[in-house]
């Protein structure tokens, strides 16, 4: 008798496992299958934001490359007839212009890296000949006239580099330098090289970033509490650290409030681009 009873409580407890094992199971597998779904749904949703930031870019950008075209040459053609006034409000007209087609851009720019359609391609790209040129591109739209020194430290004169890339991260280092700083202020842009890698470093003399503010810096959107009303879209530093992302490089911040900011910016020469 006694056999017996441990016999069906043996049996019930090895039935009892056995539906554990494929309860647990199947739950399992309805995670997996939850977590595809997901997957698929955030994919969809990706490729949504693509379509339809692509379509807006491409929209946006033939207008406003005509703005920016007829106020240049509205400038270019009356250089002795216009008042100051006309002059301030053509200057007005393109500084706007430049910054919508900047804002769609960077917004792009984020948008095809969540969606993992941001390439990297990299090639041996000549330094000099590029941070010379990048400088007198940001000089060119600079109103306040700061001055940008360029310093070369070794002996890098080439590096494996995506073009498109390093243009998208150090012009918005730059253009923040140029907007934080102030009238006249001095920039150092210094290239040099390191074992395994090469290294840009971008300093100001502006106004410097709370240490508060130095945890949510990459976010998009974010800003510092004493920017005021120094206009910007706080998507720039989430750009530069999108790409620098793909480049598998790193990022270092040096602020003091008033003082100004060092942003250094390291990227590995031993790496193969995603």
């Amino acid at each position: 008798m006694s056999i017996e009873i441990l016999g069906t409580i043996l049996t019930f407890v090895i039935l009892l496992a056995v539906y554990a094992l494929l309860y647990q199971q199947m739950v399992k597998r309805q995670q997996a299958e939850i977590r595809q779904r997901i997957l698929a749904q955030e994919k969809e949703l990706s490729e949504l934001k693509l379509n339809f930031f692509s379509m807006v870019s491409h929209e946006f950008r033939t207008p406003l490359s005509l703005i920016l075209g007829s106020a240049q040459l509205l400038l270019a053609s009356h250089q002795q007839g216009l008042d100051p006034k006309e002059r301030k409000n053509l200057d007005r007209i393109q500084s706007s212009a430049r910054v919508m087609t900047k804002l769609l851009a960077d917004l792009l720019t984020l948008t095809r890296a969540e969606a993992g359609k941001l390439e990297c391609k990299p090639y041996l790209l000549e330094l000099q000949s590029f941070c010379l040129n990048l400088v007198e591109d940001m000089q060119v739209f600079d109103e306040s006239s700061h001055s940008i020194e360029v310093i070369g430290q070794g002996s890098l004169t080439h590096a494996y580099l995506d073009e498109k890339l390093l243009y998208s991260i150090l012009s918005n280092l730059l253009s923040n330098a140029i907007k934080y700083s102030p009238s006249g202020g001095k920039i150092r842009f210094v290239l040099r090289n390191e074992p395994g890698a090469v290294v840009f470093q971008i300093q100001d003399e502006g106004i410097g970033i709370p240490s508060e503010d130095l945890q949510a810096l990459y976010e998009p959107f974010h800003r510092s509490k004493n920017v005021k009303d120094i206009a910007g879209t706080g998507l720039g530093l989430a750009v530069v650290k999108k790409c620098l992302e793909l480049h598998q490089g790193e990022i270092f911040v040096e602020s003091k409030e008033g003082v100004g900011t060092t942003f250094t910016v390291k990227i590995p020469q031993e790496f193969v681009c995603p």
